[in-house]
């Protein structure tokens, strides 16, 4: 993990109730039509083996999801949020490798694995995402010095890119370290500038429930030492997936279908605040 914020108050803009309906609408349905993916209806009775959805993890956490979907009852006075834009965020990469289990897994590789689950995922939604890097490298400017500097232009380019995109959440994955090997859980932090980001923050960390149901973790507002965050004026979160110096939770994070179902439950979450919530 190396970046954080603070960001301006505002409200999400108001919905009609009939908005209320269609989203939740939209929402079952990509829900129905993954339930069916993995059953094998949707392709002669066996599911792809390569499909974003075909591990049994992730099948779990879907039965559980359809839970989850806001009800769409209530006072129909309350706009709910819309579905935003998401600016995803994989931490560090290339010659920037983040955090290192014993075994030699790079956090710069699961950030990036787990992104581009998310960023499918959004997409099936309809949420249009932008990511700030699709490969493995840091985002400097090689045009000018940058000997010295790499971390701070990488930053300050992935800083552009989120600005640019207007109505964005920022989704920032990163992955956790310690020196003591006993720690472990998935932990989320949140611009403490702008509500929606805590409202974020909590609904993903419950979420994360979803995989060890033993997390205790909670929430934190992140510091002005998370650059990133501190300096956006859009809901913003940084999502810690787990730690990599912990070497059970690290084995489990190199798998794919443990990043797949990380992936899942950070969706899920996101979709739940910015998609059931109430103004």
């Amino acid at each position: 993990m190396t970046n954080t914020p603070s960001t301006d108050r505002k409200s999400f803009p108001r919905r009609s109730a009939v908005g209320v309906v269609l989203l939740i609408f939209l929402f079952t349905a990509l829900l129905c039509l993954v339930s069916l993916w993995l059953t094998g209806f949707a392709a002669g009775g066996k599911t792809p083996s390569g499909s974003l959805f075909s591990d049994p993890a992730t099948a779990g956490l879907l039965a559980s999801a359809e839970q989850a979907i806001p009800s769409g009852g209530g006072d129909t006075q309350q706009a709910v949020r819309p579905i935003l834009r998401v600016v995803m965020d994989p931490g560090h990469g290339g010659e920037d490798g983040g955090a290192q289990s014993k075994a030699g897994l790079y956090e710069k590789d699961v950030n990036l694995s787990v992104s581009l689950y998310l960023r499918d995922l959004f997409e099936a939604a309809g949420v249009p995402v932008v990511m700030t890097r699709t490969e493995d490298i840091l985002l400097y400017d090689r045009s000018v010095n940058y000997q010295g500097r790499k971390k701070v232009l990488d930053l300050a380019a992935r800083l552009t890119v989120a600005r640019s995109v207007p109505d964005s959440l920022f989704l920032s994955i990163h992955m956790n370290a310690f020196p003591q090997t006993q720690y472990s859980g998935m932990q989320v932090w949140y611009a403490p500038g702008d509500p929606r980001s805590q409202e974020l923050a909590a609904a993903v960390q419950t979420r994360g429930l979803w995989l060890d149901s033993n997390n205790k973790r909670r929430i934190k507002a992140a510091g002005d030492n998370i650059y990133l965050l501190h300096n956006l004026d859009t809901p913003a979160i940084l999502v810690e997936g787990g730690f990599l110096s912990n070497p059970e939770e690290a084995e489990k994070l190199g798998t794919e279908a443990y990043q797949k179902s990380l992936a899942f439950v950070i969706f899920t979450g996101v979709m739940e605040s910015i998609g059931g919530g109430t103004a």
